[in-house]
C-alpha cells in the first residue's frame, strides 16, 4: 500500500506541473556535461544537445528548465568563480552570457553562427574570460551555420565579464582541425592559460592575447583536452595516435616533455578514445588525481593517482572505479556505461565525481576503495516491473528531465508508446507516468529506431503496431513491423515480428517512415517502405494470428502509377469514414505533394491534390458532424505560399480547393519571444512536424530544427465558411518543436499529446485555459 500511495503522490505532482505535463523518463539524447558550481553547494548545470541546460539545487534529486537560449545544442558551461550571478554557456550558434545565475541571456552577437565548445574564467579576475570555437565531437554538426572545420584557431576573449569581446587568433594554420576542448588558467598564476584543441597544445604567459604550441608527443595528431594540476607545475594532456583513438600523456609545464603515462603500476590502460582529462582540485603537493573519459567507447572509467619528485614522476596508478550495469540503478537505459563527460566535484564540496553516460548522468562517490554510483536522471517505480534477463527491472519516470527525440506516441487506457530516435519503443504502463525500453536491447542489433507507432484493434482486442530498426541518429537501417496485443495492458504483453525486416515477411525491408490505422474499419492499416510503396493489411488480426503460427501474412501493395514515384512520406492519412480512401504526402527525392488513393474495384487510383512539399510537411485527415477536414502543414508553391516558410492550408471539399491559413505573419501576430530579434535572420518558420486535428479545431506549430527553438504551438478554431481563427496554445511548454500531435481522452478529457524533437513526449487538456491562450 505505501508504494502505491507513493506512487500516486508522484502521479499527482506531475500533473501539477502546469498546462503541458512531461510524460518521460528523464535525461536522453545526449547529455553534452553536468557542471557543479563552485559557488553554490549542490548546484549543477545540465548541458543537453537539443534542450538548453537544466539546473538542480539539490545535488541532482530534482531538475528544472533553465533560462531560455537562442539555441539549444549546449557544448560549454562556465560559472565565474564567487559570483554566482554570472554564468556562461557556449552553443552551436555562439556564446552566451547570463548576468542573472542563468534566467536569462544575452547571445554574444560577434559570436553568432561560431560554435563554442570550451569557456574558462579567470579564477583571480572574473573580468577575465575565454572561449573557445569548438564543437566537442559533433563535427557532423559543426557546419550547421557554415563553420568551416579546418580553419585558423579562433578564441574570444572578454576583460569587462563579457560585456565585450575580441578575436583572439591562436594558430594561423588554416588546414587543420579548429576544434577547442579545453581551456584552463594556471590555478598559482593566472597569466597562464593552457589550451587543448585538435591543432595541439597552446600555452599563453599574458592571459589569453598571445600563445605559443607545444610540441606534440612524437606520432600523436589531435589533442583532446589538458588539464592542470593545482598547482601548476604539471599538466596532463588526450592526444590522439590513431583515429580518435590515443593514449594519455604527462609533462612538467616548466619543460615541456611528454611521458606516455598508460602503465603505472596498477590496470594498463590501452589506445582508447580518451579525452577531456581533469585533476582532482582537491590534489596537494605533488600527488595528483586524474580523471579520463572516454569519447563513445565502455571500456569503463578509470582513475590516476600520481607521484610527482621535482619533475620526474616517481609512480602512478590506474585503477578501474566503473564498468558493467551489475550493482547499481542503472535507469531505465539498460546498458554497460560509456563514460563521456567526467568532473570532480568543486573543491568547496563533498568530494565525488559526476559522470554524463550520453543518455544519462551518474554521480559517483568513495566508499572505502571502491566507489558507489547512484543514478540522477530517473526514479524507479517499484509498482510496474518489467521481467528479462531472469531480473525484474523497475519502470522509471523523471527527476525533471526529459527524454530524446520522439517521434510518434499511441495511447489506450493505461497503456502509454512513444517511438524514439536512439532509444527505441518506450513503453509505459502507467498512463505515462513511469517508462521501460527494455525491448530497444532484445535484439542485436538493439531496435535503436522507432520512428512509427499506432494501436488497431481486432474485434475488442487492442493490437499495438510499431516500426522498429537498428541505427543511431534519425537512419534506420531496415524496418520490420512489430505488433503486440494489449491482452492485460501490462509488461506481460509480448511483442513480436509482423513483417517485414531482413526476411520481408510479407512487406519490403525498406524503412516504415509511417503507419497508420484507418479510423474507419480500425482492423485495416496502412504502411509506407520507403523505397516501396505504399502497403495494406485489411485483417491485422488475421495477420497476428499468422505471424503467432510462424507464418507470413501477405500484404497488398497498393499504390501505382504516380504514387509509385514517392520516395517516401512523413504521415499517412487515412480518411476518417471511407476506409476506401487514404491520403499521403511525398517528401524527400521523388514526387513531393499532397495524394489522394482510392481503391476502384481491385485497384488503387492515385491523384495529387497539393502541390506542397518538404521533408517534414504532414496531411492530417478528420471528420466533424459530417464534415472531412484536410490540413496541410508544409512548405507551399500554391496561393498563399512562398516555397520557403512552412504555410497551413485547409480544405473542405476533398481537396478540389484549399485555402492558406496559418502563415508566418499570423503566428507573429499571436506571439513575441524575447529571443527572436537576435536570430531572426536565421530562424525558418517550418516545423518538423506535429499537426492534429479534433472535431472543428486544428494543432499546429512553428519550429526551427537548426536553432532548436520553437516559435509556438497554435490551435485554431474552424467556421463553418472554412475560416480559421487561431490563438496562442503554447502556455509553459519549454519545447516545443513538434514531431507528432495526437488527441485521446485522458481521465474523460480530451488531451493533446505532442512528441517533440529532443525533449520526449508533453500533454495538455485541448480545452484548458491559460494566460497565454487568448484568441486574437
Amino acid at each position: 500500500m505505501k508504494s502505491v500511495c507513493i506512487f500516486l503522490l508522484l502521479f499527482s505532482c506531475l500533473n501539477c506541473y502546469g498546462q503541458w505535463e512531461p510524460i518521460n523518463p528523464g535525461a536522453g539524447g545526449q547529455v553534452q556535461d553536468v557542471v557543479g558550481d563552485p559557488n553554490r553547494k549542490g548546484r549543477l548545470i545540465l548541458a543537453s544537445d537539443m534542450e538548453g541546460i537544466y539546473e538542480s539545487l539539490d545535488y541532482g534529486a530534482s531538475w528544472h528548465v533553465k533560462g531560455s537560449l537562442h539555441q539549444n545544442r549546449v557544448y560549454a558551461v562556465a560559472f565565474a568563480k564567487k559570483n554566482v550571478s554570472k554564468l556562461f554557456v557556449g552553443t552551436l550558434y555562439g556564446l552566451e552570457v547570463s548576468n542573472d545565475g542563468g534566467n536569462t541571456f544575452k547571445l554574444i552577437s560577434k559570436t553568432k553562427r561560431k560554435s563554442i565548445g570550451a569557456i574558462a574564467v579567470n579564477p583571480d579576475n572574473e573580468n577575465i574570460v575565454i572561449a573557445g570555437v569548438g564543437w566537442r565531437d559533433d563535427y557532423d554538426f559543426s557546419s550547421t551555420f557554415g563553420l568551416q572545420q579546418n580553419a585558423k584557431g579562433e578564441l574570444y576573449r572578454s576583460k569587462d565579464g563579457g560585456a565585450t569581446w575580441d578575436l583572439v587568433n591562436f594558430d594561423d594554420d588554416a588546414s587543420s582541425d579548429r576544434n577547442t576542448f579545453t581551456i584552463q588558467f594556471d590555478p598559482t598564476n593566472s597569466k597562464n592559460v593552457y589550451i587543448g584543441t585538435g591543432k595541439g597544445v597552446f600555452k599563453s604567459a599574458d592571459g589569453g592575447a598571445n600563445w605559443t604550441k607545444f610540441a606534440g608527443p612524437i606520432n600523436t595528431f589531435k589533442n583532446k583536452g589538458v588539464a592542470l594540476t593545482p598547482n601548476g607545475k604539471f599538466i596532463y594532456a588526450a592526444y590522439t595516435t590513431d583515429g580518435n583513438k590515443g593514449h594519455i600523456y604527462a609533462s612538467p609545464t616548466s619543460k615541456i616533455d611528454w611521458q606516455k603515462v598508460t602503465a603505472g603500476t596498477g590496470e594498463a590502460l590501452g589506445e582508447q578514445d580518451y579525452w577531456y582529462p581533469e585533476v582532482d582540485s582537491r590534489s596537494i603537493g605533488k600527488e595528483h588525481k586524474v580523471i579520463v573519459g572516454l569519447q563513445g567507447t565502455r571500456e569503463g572509467l578509470f582513475e590516476g593517482t600520481f607521484a610527482w619528485e621535482e619533475n620526474t614522476i616517481k609512480s602512478y596508478v590506474w585503477k578501474k572505479i566503473w564498468e558493467g550495469i551489475d550493482g547499481y540503478d542503472n535507469g531505465w537505459d539498460n546498458a554497460s556505461p560509456n563514460p563521456r563527460y567526467v568532473h570532480y566535484t568543486p573543491e568547496s564540496w563533498d568530494r565525488a565525481i559526476w559522470s554524463t553516460t550520453c543518455q544519462t548522468m551518474f554521480e559517483g562517490k568513495l566508499n572505502g576503495n571502491r566507489y558507489e554510483w547512484q543514478n540522477k536522471y530517473s526514479i524507479p517505480n517499484p509498482t510496474i516491473k518489467v521481467s528479462q534477463w531472469n531480473t525484474e527491472w523497475p519502470t522509471y519516470s523523471s527527476r525533471g528531465t526529459e527524454s530524446t527525440y520522439s517521434y510518434d506516441i499511441a495511447t489506450h487506457d493505461n497503456y502509454v508508446i512513444q517511438g524514439t530516435a536512439d532509444n527505441g519503443a518506450m513503453e509505459s504502463w502507467d498512463y505515462g507516468f513511469s517508462w521501460s525500453n527494455i525491448q530497444h536491447r532484445l535484439s542485436n542489433p538493439p531496435l535503436s529506431d522507432v520512428q512509427a507507432v499506432d494501436i488497431a484493434m481486432s474485434g475488442n482486442m487492442p493490437i499495438v503496431l510499431a516500426q522498429m530498426t537498428s541505427g543511431y541518429g534519425g537512419s534506420g537501417i531496415s524496418s520490420g513491423l512489430y505488433a503486440k496485443k494489449l491482452s492485460f495492458h501490462s509488461p506481460s504483453d509480448n511483442w513480436l515480428l509482423l513483417a517485414g525486416g531482413s526476411n520481408s515477411l510479407g512487406l519490403p525491408s525498406g524503412v516504415l517512415r509511417d503507419i497508420a490505422v484507418s479510423p474507419a474499419k480500425k482492423d485495416l492499416v496502412f504502411a509506407f517502405s520507403t523505397g516501396n510503396g505504399m502497403w495494406i493489411m485489411d485483417d491485422i488480426g488475421w495477420d497476428y494470428s499468422e505471424a503467432e503460427q510462424g507464418r507470413n501474412a501477405s500484404w497488398t501493395k497498393i499504390s501505382s502509377g504516380v504514387a509509385n514515384e514517392i520516395h517516401s512520406v512523413k504521415k499517412i492519412a487515412p480518411h476518417p469514414t471511407n476506409p476506401d480512401i487514404v491520403y499521403l504526402n511525398g517528401t524527400g527525392s521523388g514526387v513531393q505533394g499532397v495524394f489522394r488513393g482510392e481503391k476502384t474495384g481491385e485497384t488503387w487510383v492515385w491523384t495529387k491534390i497539393y502541390n506542397g512539399f518538404g521533408w517534414d510537411s504532414e496531411i492530417s485527415v478528420w471528420e466533424n458532424k459530417g464534415q472531412v477536414y484536410l490540413f496541410f502543414s508544409g512548405a507551399s508553391l500554391e496561393l498563399g505560399g512562398d516555397g520557403n516558410n512552412f504555410i497551413g492550408a485547409l480544405s473542405l471539399d476533398d481537396g478540389v480547393t484549399w485555402k492558406t491559413v496559418m502563415t508566418e505573419k499570423i503566428a507573429k501576430s499571436l506571439r513575441t519571444n524575447d529571443w527572436y530579434d537576435a536570430v531572426s535572420d536565421d530562424f525558418k518558420f517550418q516545423n518538423k512536424g506535429g499537426t492534429a486535428g479534433y472535431k472543428n479545431q486544428i494543432i499546429m506549430n512553428y519550429y526551427d530544427h537548426r536553432q532548436q527553438k520553437a516559435y509556438g504551438i497554435y490551435k485554431g478554431i474552424i467556421d463553418g465558411t472554412g475560416n480559421v481563427s487561431w490563438k496562442d496554445f503554447t502556455a509553459d511548454i519549454p519545447f516545443g518543436g513538434l514531431t507528432s500531435v495526437i488527441v485521446r481522452d485522458f481521465r474523460g478529457t480530451p488531451y493533446v499529446y505532442g512528441t517533440t524533437a529532443g525533449a520526449g513526449a508533453w500533454r495538455r487538456p485541448l480545452e484548458s485555459k491559460y494566460p497565454s491562450d487568448t484568441p486574437k
